[in-house]
């Protein structure tokens, strides 16, 4: 008999525990205790709901139990019964039915118990019940619990949607507090001041008595120097109701529009631009790291495309970690000038173009993986120095905390990381002169690791990005020779991964480089209907920094023909900008021949 010792577990443990123990908690014996709601009584067994609930936890560590044989009581005041009763079941089951009627009530009780998980799960819900006739309601429920992924969600789809929402029954009832600071978001999408105007006309219509009192204070909101006067004058002919607005309201001109550099001075975009930000790298020539940061937009027009300069980081880095999440840029470890490696961590404001620290890694990295899901970045593998790491840690935004996370299966040196379907994909890499063609993907609420299809090809120096039921992997080098790790490197053909076919196809890499390995990837960032690849790409003929990839038809794109890049080895997301933080940027850097003085 051998020595060694196995340690196994069985994947549908907690299944089958929490299965028995529903099957009879409410057996007398096994409750010792009842919850008072709404003058009702449950039994229950506290132990359990102890385990469950940090706030029972709590009541029962100031008022501990008496050993007088008498069952313990807790009331509970802000839940219903029925809700409780749902919860209960949730505790014992893990499963809860949610519904437009319930969701707010188990919000409100989950908060109340501290039930996170739980929590989760509502959050989860709400996303998807997002639509216009709600998003005000759900973006305000969501700040009142503290809900600030849903609350993200809600006010991006406030932003991109406000004509529809202002057509709806729950914005003609709001508030005029609340009227104003809906219509005074720099990015909201309108494309034109006047659709802003009429929405203030319809709420005010709605009840044109009672809420004349508020015009003016309504429209100080109003953007006045995006409204025609033509169009202003045209609606005063027809409409009694815009008259006395106008009449009232003294900001609102009917003078004709300003020219030359007293219209620029004054003017203000609404609306936002889905920008490609770079940060970081090294400089061509002198290898040294950068600080520096750049947004190129528009993508919709390549006659317009430009760079613009953003404010730079706080200090240079390269193999860097970077992403968008919750309207900002993360920054995160890689090398500074010294090439010691970093553990800080920098957030970028595009509000404010102002870059802030945060709380450090748990552990110093390089050349990792980053990925965010639901308000929670997670970091993978990566190197410290000579040591190859397979350690993971996340970082909540809401609560700025880190925690540790399972460590990954195996060193994926190099390899590439994405999210998708709320499950975080590792692909690829390398250790030791071997190149994986492996796939794994981790799952943060069961903590478990499950291998699925292989790529189609190994490679290392890859970039990956998930989107809807997703993965596309693009680029990367392998060896010509797969048994000979020493042969020729050449370039990897890219390939797309779909939930439901669970397997790799490749793409049609065409027109995104040859096949040498001369080209280098550097990020994939999805917007839109589209995938934009950040690189040096090699066409054959010249090299491109960007190209466009356009999911709907499998086709590439040029993006507007662009100088060479000073840069290289840049990290790079996606990033809404407000227009008007945009337009004050290009003229601060003389990209408009009309030059107006900083304020």
């Amino acid at each position: 008999m051998s020595d060694a010792v196995s340690v196994l577990a069985d994947p549908q443990h907690a299944v089958k525990l929490l299965r028995s123990l529903s099957s009879f908690r409410g057996d007398a014996l096994f409750c010792d205790a009842c919850l008072v709601l709404e003058g009702q009584e449950i039994p229950v067994p506290k132990s359990i709901l102890a385990a469950a609930s940090p706030y029972i936890r709590t009541k029962l560590n100031y008022n501990p139990p008496k050993n007088d044989g008498s069952i313990y009581r807790i009331e509970l005041e802000g839940i219903s019964f029925a809700i409780m009763k749902e919860i209960l079941d949730y505790i014992f089951s893990g499963q809860i039915r949610l519904s437009d009627e319930t969701i707010q009530d188990v919000v409100q009780a989950a908060d109340l118990l501290l039930l996170t998980d739980l929590k989760t799960l509502c959050c989860e819900f709400l996303e998807r019940c997002i639509a216009a006739e709600n998003c005000i309601g759900i973006r305000d429920f969501a700040l009142h619990y503290c809900l600030n992924h849903v609350y993200y969600i809600a006010t991006e789809f406030l932003e991109t949607h406000f004509r529809d929402v202002s057509n709806t029954e729950e914005f003609l009832e709001l508030s005029h507090q609340k009227l104003k600071e809906v219509i005074s978001l720099e990015k909201l999408n309108v494309g034109n001041e006047r659709h802003v105007f009429e929405a203030v006309v319809r709420w005010i219509s709605h009840d044109s008595e009672e809420r004349k009192v508020h015009m003016k204070d309504v429209t100080s909101a109003l953007w006045v120097a995006g409204l025609d006067s033509s169009y202003l004058r045209e609606r005063m002919m027809n409409e009694p109701l815009v008259r006395e607005i106008i009449k009232e309201c003294s900001n609102i001109p009917l003078s004709q529009p300003q020219q030359g550099e007293a219209l620029l001075a004054s003017f203000k975009p609404r609306g936002y631009s889905e920008c490609i930000v770079t940060v970081g790298g090294e400089d061509r020539v002198s290898r040294n790291p950068t600080a520096a940061v750049r947004c190129m937009c528009p993508l919709y027009d390549r006659n317009r495309q430009l760079w613009i300069e953003l404010a730079p980081m706080s200090c240079p880095r390269i193999n860097h970690g970077v992403l968008s999440a919750e309207g900002f840029v993360f920054v995160l470890g890689g090398q500074d000038d010294k090439k010691e490696t970093l553990c800080s961590g920098e957030k970028y404001d595009p509000d404010t173009n102002t870059w802030t620290p945060f709380a450090p890694m748990l552990e110093g990295r390089h050349n990792f993986g980053m990925v965010e899901i639901d308000g929670v970045i997670y970091i993978l593998g990566g190197e410290d120095g000579d040591t190859e790491l397979i350690s993971m840690e996340s970082y909540d935004i809401s609560t700025k905390t880190w925690s540790t996370e399972p460590d990954l299966t195996m060193v994926r040196k190099i390899g590439c990381y994405a999210a998708m379907k709320k499950k975080i994909y590792a692909m690829g890499g390398g250790s030791y002169g071997k190149l994986f063609e492996s796939v794994e993907s981790y799952d943060p609420k069961t903590q478990q690791w499950t291998a699925i299809c292989p790529l189609k090809e190994r490679r290392f120096g890859a970039v990956a990005c998930g989107v809807g039921l997703e993965l596309y992997v693009f680029g990367g080098v392998r060896s010509r020779d797969n048994d000979n790790q020493n042969s020729e490197m050449v370039a990897c053909k890219s390939e797309f991964y779909h939930d439901e076919f669970k397997r790799w196809i490749y793409l049609n890499d065409q027109n995104l480089c040859i096949p040498t390995s001369s080209s280098f990837v550097y990020g994939a960032v999805p917007i839109g209907a589209s995938i934009y690849v950040i690189g040096d790409l090699d066409t054959g003929t010249n090299y491109d920094y960007i190209r466009e990839f356009k999911r709907s038809t499998g086709s590439w794109n040029h993006t507007k023909p662009l100088l060479p890049s000073d840069l290289r080895r840049t990290g790079c997301a996606a990033l809404r900008i407000a227009n008007c933080k945009l337009f004050r940027l290009q003229l601060k850097q003389g990209l408009f021949r009309i030059r107006v003085p900083s304020p």
